[in-house]
Protein backbone atom coordinates (compact mmCIF):
# COMPACT_ATOMS: atom_id res chain seq x y z
CA UNK A 1 0.00 0.00 0.00
CA UNK A 2 1.03 3.44 -1.11
CA UNK A 3 2.48 6.09 1.47
CA UNK A 4 -0.70 8.56 1.75
CA UNK A 5 0.02 12.40 1.04
CA UNK A 6 -0.34 14.63 4.48
CA UNK A 7 -2.52 17.35 4.63
CA UNK A 8 0.65 19.30 3.57
CA UNK A 9 0.12 17.79 0.13
CA UNK A 10 -3.42 18.06 0.21
CA UNK A 11 -3.09 22.16 1.74
CA UNK A 12 -0.45 23.06 -1.33
CA UNK A 13 -3.00 22.03 -3.77
CA UNK A 14 -5.70 24.22 -2.53
CA UNK A 15 -3.95 27.02 -1.69
CA UNK A 16 -4.23 29.71 0.93
CA UNK A 17 -7.63 31.43 -0.68
CA UNK A 18 -9.45 29.05 1.49
CA UNK A 19 -11.25 29.09 5.19
CA UNK A 20 -11.03 25.41 5.98
CA UNK A 21 -9.62 24.40 9.14
CA UNK A 22 -6.51 21.82 9.10
CA UNK A 23 -9.57 19.24 11.17
CA UNK A 24 -12.04 19.71 8.58
CA UNK A 25 -9.47 19.35 5.89
CA UNK A 26 -7.86 16.23 7.66
CA UNK A 27 -11.50 14.95 7.58
CA UNK A 28 -11.96 14.68 4.09
CA UNK A 29 -8.79 13.61 3.64
CA UNK A 30 -9.24 10.56 5.35
CA UNK A 31 -12.77 9.97 4.14
CA UNK A 32 -11.66 10.31 0.58
CA UNK A 33 -8.77 8.21 1.01
CA UNK A 34 -10.90 5.29 1.97
CA UNK A 35 -13.39 6.25 -0.64
CA UNK A 36 -10.53 5.98 -3.13
CA UNK A 37 -8.89 3.00 -1.68
CA UNK A 38 -12.41 1.34 -2.62
CA UNK A 39 -12.72 2.52 -5.90
CA UNK A 40 -9.04 1.45 -7.01
CA UNK A 41 -6.24 -1.06 -7.22
CA UNK A 42 -2.89 0.73 -6.41
CA UNK A 43 0.29 -0.71 -7.50
CA UNK A 44 1.99 -3.46 -5.52
CA UNK A 45 4.83 -2.81 -3.26
CA UNK A 46 8.10 -4.32 -3.89
CA UNK A 47 9.83 -6.62 -1.41
CA UNK A 48 12.68 -6.47 0.04
CA UNK A 49 15.38 -9.40 0.39
CA UNK A 50 15.19 -10.38 4.08
CA UNK A 51 12.94 -13.30 5.11
CA UNK A 52 10.39 -13.32 5.53
CA UNK A 53 10.11 -10.56 2.66
CA UNK A 54 8.62 -7.28 3.83
CA UNK A 55 7.03 -4.71 1.50
CA UNK A 56 8.38 -1.78 1.14
CA UNK A 57 6.21 1.00 0.79
CA UNK A 58 6.18 3.33 -2.22
CA UNK A 59 5.19 6.64 -2.63
CA UNK A 60 1.59 7.59 -4.29
CA UNK A 61 1.63 7.93 -8.01
CA UNK A 62 1.64 11.19 -9.21
CA UNK A 63 -1.80 10.81 -10.64
CA UNK A 64 -3.60 8.76 -7.59
CA UNK A 65 -2.41 11.93 -5.73
CA UNK A 66 -4.13 14.52 -8.17
CA UNK A 67 -7.36 12.66 -8.24
CA UNK A 68 -7.00 12.44 -4.06
CA UNK A 69 -6.27 16.20 -4.02
CA UNK A 70 -9.70 17.32 -6.26
CA UNK A 71 -11.55 14.33 -4.21
CA UNK A 72 -10.78 16.17 -0.94
CA UNK A 73 -11.22 19.77 -2.51
CA UNK A 74 -14.33 18.47 -4.05
CA UNK A 75 -15.62 17.57 -0.66
CA UNK A 76 -14.87 20.61 0.85
CA UNK A 77 -16.54 22.75 -1.70
CA UNK A 78 -19.71 20.33 -1.31
CA UNK A 79 -20.15 20.92 2.49
CA UNK A 80 -21.14 24.02 1.77
CA UNK A 81 -24.42 22.88 -0.21
CA UNK A 82 -25.91 19.68 1.64
CA UNK A 83 -28.86 18.97 -0.91
CA UNK A 84 -26.51 20.05 -4.06
CA UNK A 85 -28.38 22.09 -5.52
CA UNK A 86 -26.98 25.75 -6.09
CA UNK A 87 -28.90 28.05 -6.85
CA UNK A 88 -28.26 31.33 -8.64
CA UNK A 89 -30.50 34.60 -8.03
CA UNK A 90 -31.12 37.24 -11.13
CA UNK A 91 -32.92 40.27 -11.31
CA UNK A 92 -35.79 38.41 -13.97
CA UNK A 93 -35.79 34.87 -12.23
CA UNK A 94 -33.61 32.14 -10.13
CA UNK A 95 -32.08 29.34 -11.81
CA UNK A 96 -31.46 25.84 -9.57
CA UNK A 97 -28.81 23.74 -10.88
CA UNK A 98 -28.26 20.19 -9.13
CA UNK A 99 -24.63 19.56 -8.38
CA UNK A 100 -22.68 16.35 -9.55
CA UNK A 101 -21.37 14.10 -7.31
CA UNK A 102 -18.69 13.02 -9.08
CA UNK A 103 -15.69 14.82 -10.83
CA UNK A 104 -14.69 14.31 -14.59
CA UNK A 105 -10.92 14.65 -13.72
CA UNK A 106 -10.79 11.77 -11.02
CA UNK A 107 -12.71 9.60 -13.09
CA UNK A 108 -10.15 9.86 -16.32
CA UNK A 109 -7.13 10.13 -13.20
CA UNK A 110 -8.14 6.90 -11.57
CA UNK A 111 -8.77 5.30 -14.69
CA UNK A 112 -5.75 2.79 -15.24
CA UNK A 113 -6.21 1.98 -11.42
CA UNK A 114 -10.27 1.22 -11.20
CA UNK A 115 -11.56 -1.82 -10.39
CA UNK A 116 -12.83 -4.25 -12.74
CA UNK A 117 -16.19 -5.54 -11.25
CA UNK A 118 -17.21 -9.21 -12.95
CA UNK A 119 -20.27 -10.24 -12.11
Amino acid sequence: MPITPTIAVIKAYLGDAHSWTDAEVQSALTTEVKAQQVRVTFPPDPLDTSTPPVPIPQPYPSDLTEALCRRVAHNLAMRALPLGIQTTLTEVSSTATRLSGTDPEVRRLEAPYRRLVVG
